[in-house]
């Protein structure tokens, strides 16, 4: 068995303010890769009639710069259970491995609303593709967080749906990562991001980056695109030298269920773009909103 390759052209848009391609594409680019796949497979119905993600976990190895050379996904199938699939893929770019990212999915039923088991089709096609030498991954320490944290209102966006009517799993990531972006920066002022008008001027203390080097996501419920806003809580779940820990779980203020649950580790770097020490202000603030279990 072989793995399955996909060619996505890089476009402008796909850049952060930082000028490299932002970490929520990473998961856009598997997302359509497994998409054309499944397409063209025996079992479209995978795509057509619908899956949903339980579980993603990404490892960005190094940042993609834009280019005329496409990115290219490599994947295949690590493990086939009665009513779900898991699915490593590798983010190649110009001949260097950029990432790596899991997916957990399962076929789903939208219209009785509830899982079902992969057919005889499905499970031929998804065990026709597999990739070879999957590590396993190191787990993030979780937390519960029941709404503790900072608080971000998260508002949908028409464009966030997918085909089913859901808000698409990629969309969420943007949602966390605004989630991350504004409460990091309410606990540390240092922490303002490029573009964003504020923060310290080269060489002052916190002047640098951040970059996102690990990020797990769970599905837990499904959400609907409306105009009354969810909520986002983060936390600090780990403060290390150069490294945050922080969970995020959006809720449905309407009944307080959790609908998301994240863990992502964000890197300080240097002018260099290697990692550097948290500046003291950033270590000091964190420490003091650490949640755990």
């Amino acid at each position: 068995m072989a793995s399955f390759t996909v060619d996505i052209p890089l476009r402008w848009s796909d850049l952060d303010p930082q000028g490299h391609i932002n970490n929520v594409m990473t998961v856009d680019f598997t997302q359509e890769a497994r998409a054309r796949f499944m397409m063209e497979s025996d079992a479209p119905q995978l795509l057509i009639d619908g899956c949903v993600m339980v579980s993603q976990q990404v490892e960005y190895l190094r940042p993609v710069r834009y280019s005329d050379e496409p990115l290219r996904v490599e994947f295949g199938t690590v493990e086939i259970r009665s009513a779900r699939f898991i699915m490593g893929y590798r983010i190649w770019h110009e001949g260097r491995l950029r990432g790596r990212v899991r997916t957990s999915m399962c076929p789903f039923d939208f219209d009785a609303q509830r899982l079902r088991p992969l057919d005889a089709a499905e499970r031929a096609t998804l065990s026709g593709i597999a990739i070879e030498g999957e590590k396993r991954w190191r787990p993030l320490p979780k937390a519960r967080l029941g709404g503790r944290g900072e608080p971000t209102e998260l508002f949908a966006r028409w464009s966030d749906q997918d085909r089913y009517g859901h808000v698409n799993n990629v969309r969420i990531l943007d949602w966390i990562q605004q989630a991350r972006i504004e409460a990091t920066t309410a606990i540390d002022p240092l922490m303002a991001r490029a573009g964003m008008g504020r923060g310290p001027e080269p060489g002052e203390e916190g002047a640098g980056g951040w970059a996102v080097a690990r990020q797990e996501v769970d599905y837990v419920e499904q959400m609907a695109w409306r105009t009354e806003p969810y909520v986002g809580y983060t936390a600090p779940l780990r403060v290390g030298t150069t490294s945050v820990t922080l969970g995020c779980e959006i809720v449905d203020p309407r009944d307080a269920s959790v609908r998301i649950r994240s863990r992502t580790v964000l890197v300080r770097t240097g002018a260099d773009g290697r990692p550097a020490p948290l500046p003291s202000s950033t270590a000091r603030a964190m420490r003091a909103r650490l949640v755990a279990d």
